[in-house]
This record gives structure tokens, C-alpha cells and sequence, in this order.
């Protein structure tokens, strides 16, 4: 099951406006428990992606997404996905990767306070949790931009160790997903490394309500 009930907070016409907060001197939240977190559709997603993600507006698959939100105003998002990887040994493989699920994008506006990613990272795996099957979680940290995976730590995941190098073919400042492809000018780049977490959840008990670790 992947949608989430009507009454869940599901976004509305509303939250498809550009609800980011504005640096004008007004209010800022000041704790991360300030924060609160809905589901959100991908649009709006993304806005919050193009203005503060280093990826910017680049594509990627997701299945549900979820916002953080302060006074009415996008102030972050998270969204959720199956992983790319088909097989990953001692965890699935192609048949049995049905429950698995990777972050495949998380940013929040700098006006967050101190512990918003992984309260943030927390709750919405304990949402995720209430309308999904959930056998566990990954997430990568691109070590090329220097991130070392802290928030996911702190948010209790196991560090797995680092993808094998590989290329991507570029085409326009973009990466073509399905790679070199005919009469099409582009070049091939190193891919930059990134650090892998993992959040297991096999051979735990997860309550109806959601598991939180």
C-alpha cells in the first residue's frame, strides 16, 4: 500500500503554492520540534529541491514525499522511493527488494534549527511505516560534496561502506539516465562516490502505529 488515507493531510491546492518561508525579518522557528510534517505531492516536493538541493531540479523517481512545515510555510522535504539497486547483498535481491525503500532526496531551507534532519528523518520513517510495508530503509551520503552521512547516524542507521566507482554520461549540465545513446553529444564523468546507510527493520516488531526508532 503506498497512498496515504484522505484524512492524513494529503496535499491540497493549497500546498501547491509556493509556501517557502521568507527572509524578511519575520519569525523563525527556533526548535526543531517547532516543525510539522505532511505528505505532500512531488510538485511541491520539488520546489523545495530547486531552491535548496545541490541537485537542484534534477529527476529523480520517487513514490511518496512528505514536507516540513512551519507557520503553513515549506521550509523542507523528504521523499521516498524503491531503491535503484536491484540486488544488495545479505538484504535482496530482485525478487525479494518488495519492502525495501530509499530516501532519494532530503533537504531542509537553512532556516531550520539544530536536529530538524533527523527528527525530520525520524518521524516520516514512523508515517512511512503506517501506510507501507516497511522490511527497511537506505540512504546514501555523496561523498563528493563532502557529506559523511551525520544526520543519518544520529538517525540511527548503519553505515553499509562506499559505492564502486562508476561513470555517468552528461549531456547539457545533466545526466542522461539511460546513458550514451546515438547522434546525442555528451561526455562521460566520473561518478562521485557516496556512502551507504542502512535502517533494518527485519526481525523487529513494527506496531500498526509505526515503528520509530
Amino acid at each position: 500500500m503506498n497512498n496515504l488515507p484522505d484524512d492524513f493531510g494529503a496535499d491540497s491546492s493549497m500546498a501547491e503554492l509556493p509556501l517557502f518561508q521568507v527572509e524578511d525579518g519575520g519569525s523563525i522557528p527556533t526548535s526543531a520540534l517547532q516543525l510539522y510534517f505532511r505528505k505532500i505531492s512531488s510538485r511541491t516536493a520539488a520546489k523545495a529541491y530547486q531552491l535548496w538541493h545541490y541537485l537542484g531540479d534534477q529527476e529523480f523517481i520517487s513514490q511518496i514525499n512528505f514536507g516540513a512545515y512551519w507557520e503553513g510555510k515549506l521550509e523542507g522535504a523528504i521523499s521516498y522511493g524503491p531503491p535503484n539497486a536491484t540486488d544488495l547483498a545479505g538484504y535482496w535481491d530482485r525478487n525479494t527488494q518488495g519492502g525495501w525503500w530509499e530516501i532519494k532526496r532530503l533537504v531542509m531551507s537553512p532556516l531550520c534549527p539544530k536536529n530538524s534532519e533527523s527528527r525530520f528523518i525520524a518521524i516520516t520513517i514512523k508515517l512511512l511505516c503506517k501506510i507501507a510495508t516497511v522490511k527497511g530503509i537506505i540512504t546514501y551520503a555523496d561523498d563528493g560534496q563532502g557529506h559523511q552521512g551525520t544526520i543519518y547516524k544520529a538517525s540511527g542507521f548503519e553505515l553499509i561502506g562506499m559505492t564502486s566507482p562508476k561513470k555517468d554520461f552528461w549531456v547539457n549540465g545533466k545526466i542522461q539516465q539511460r546513458g550514451k545513446t546515438k547522434q546525442v553529444e555528451g561526455e562521460w564523468r566520473d561518478r562521485s562516490r557516496k556512502w551507504l546507510f542502512i535502517k533494518d527493520f527485519r526481525g523487529k516488531v513494527v506496531p500498526k502505529q509505526g515503528y520509530l526508532a
